[in-house]
């Protein structure tokens, strides 16, 4: 939408481009019908322009007044209150505006200043800011103090790097708090929350440039104000100087507790507690209390997950995947690593035993084969209580067959096993 909709007829394109080119110079956008983009309908756009400017100059002429085109715009715009005629040329106006006053430039050479053409500024400033009024004793100057529309161009462009510079502190701040809050004052860490925090202040400075640049231009279309420009600079090294004195130190290091219990809530005395750092793994034993206890452990270690492994006589060996987030001490279960023997007798439902039964622990190395009396004996390694396991039998002339059973004891006994014969 432009600020002005020139009507005028097409012969006198000449003269009317100096007038464009005076109104544009003092800040106005301006639409006249050498605009018209390709493709587009030349009534429906002119209609547009007509009905969304903000004022209408037509430019009456020997050829303007003859034109009904001209006429019908002049018309509108009237019904609008947003006429502001100029007369170029001694001509006689149509009757429905010679009533209005016209800017009188009969005598202008369409180059030298006039006095009509702030009689002109002056009507469309009028037009366009209605609340805007001149100071009294300033008639001289009033055609260079006239409120004017702000440059949405400039607007636009400033309000472009506003969303880039508030994005890129958006980001800066993600990627502080995500991969270097806890770290910036240490090692490697270090340079790179440097880097982070003049980037950072820099972003600042766009932000704040920008946003005073478009309050200056909305507020008073001057974009040149002084504090706008050292505004931005000294808040941007004000957030980079204060970042820097405000450096965190180096981490803490903090003491770790872990404490291991069997299946049964008992303390686990005796063995070994590891903890795979980053560059290192450390090593602690476990006290007769089932205590392992480890200081100058690294606070970065909270951000992660690190592995544990646990490993004490008599005990399956276990690791943990974990976070270290609290202070609180870490309780970990050992369970009991056990030789199981499972002991008992294959027969038949007449109690006659069956020689020379496989016996297996379904998907284990585990196996037995019934002697002479039916008896089988099995020995299973690195079970512990509780475990549940599955065995199979099988024979050529037996049906095989599958039995659960759970570990409850080190010691099995008894469990005797009945199989039917293959009918044939």
């Amino acid at each position: 939408m432009a600020d002005i909709f020139i009507s005028y007829s097409s012969q006198d394109k000449t003269i009317v481009k100096q007038v464009v080119g005076l109104l544009e110079n003092k800040g106005w956008s301006v639409w006249w019908d050498r605009e018209i983009p390709i493709g587009q309908k030349y009534d429906t756009v002119i209609e547009t322009e007509l009905q969304n400017a903000g004022c209408v100059v037509v430019i009456w002429t020997q050829r303007s007044v003859q034109s009904e085109w001209v006429k019908n715009e002049a018309l509108e715009a009237a019904g609008k209150n947003k006429l502001v005629p100029v007369m170029l040329e001694t001509v006689s106006l149509p009757l429905a505006f010679k009533r209005i006053e016209s800017a009188m430039l009969i005598d202008w050479n369409g180059i030298d200043p006039h006095p009509e053409l702030d009689n002109m500024y002056l009507s469309i400033s009028h037009i366009l800011h209605p609340e805007a009024q001149t100071e009294k004793g300033n008639e001289n100057d009033s055609a260079d103090k006239l409120p004017v529309r702000p440059d949405r161009k400039l607007i636009n462009r400033y309000s472009a790097v506003l969303v880039l510079a508030l994005t890129m502190a958006a980001l800066l701040v993600y990627y502080y708090i995500n991969y270097i809050k806890d770290q910036a004052g240490a090692g490697a860490r270090q340079g790179a929350f440097y880097g982070v925090l003049v980037l950072f202040g820099i972003a600042v400075s766009a932000v704040v440039f920008a946003a005073l640049k478009i309050y200056t231009l909305l507020k008073t279309n001057r974009p040149d104000l002084t504090y706008a420009k050292a505004a931005a600079p000294v808040l941007g090294l004000a957030f980079i100087v204060a970042g820097a004195v405000l450096l965190p130190a180096k981490p803490a290091d903090r003491t770790v507790t872990i404490r291991v219990f069997d299946w049964k809530k008992n303390p686990v005395a005796g063995g070994d507690v590891k903890i795979y750092l980053e560059e290192y793994i450390r090593t602690q034993s476990i006290d007769n209390m089932g205590q392992a206890l480890f200081t100058g452990i690294p606070a970065t270690t909270t951000k992660r997950k690190i592995k544990i492994e646990v490993s004490s006589p008599g005990y399956a060996t276990r690791s943990f995947d974990t976070l270290l987030t609290s202070n609180n001490p870490l309780e970990l279960v050992l369970p009991l690593k056990t030789v199981v023997m499972i002991s008992g007798k294959v027969k038949t439902a007449a109690e006659m035993p069956i020689r020379g039964v496989e016996i297996n622990v379904d998907g284990t190395r585990y196996y037995a084969v019934s002697i002479t009396d039916g008896t089988y004996n099995l020995r299973l390694q690195e079970y512990t209580l509780g475990d549940e396991i599955t065995l199979t039998t099988s024979h050529k002339d037996f049906e095989d067959k599958t039995i659960s059973l759970k570990i409850s004891s080190p010691d099995i006994t008894n469990e005797d096993i009945f199989l039917n014969p293959v009918k044939h």
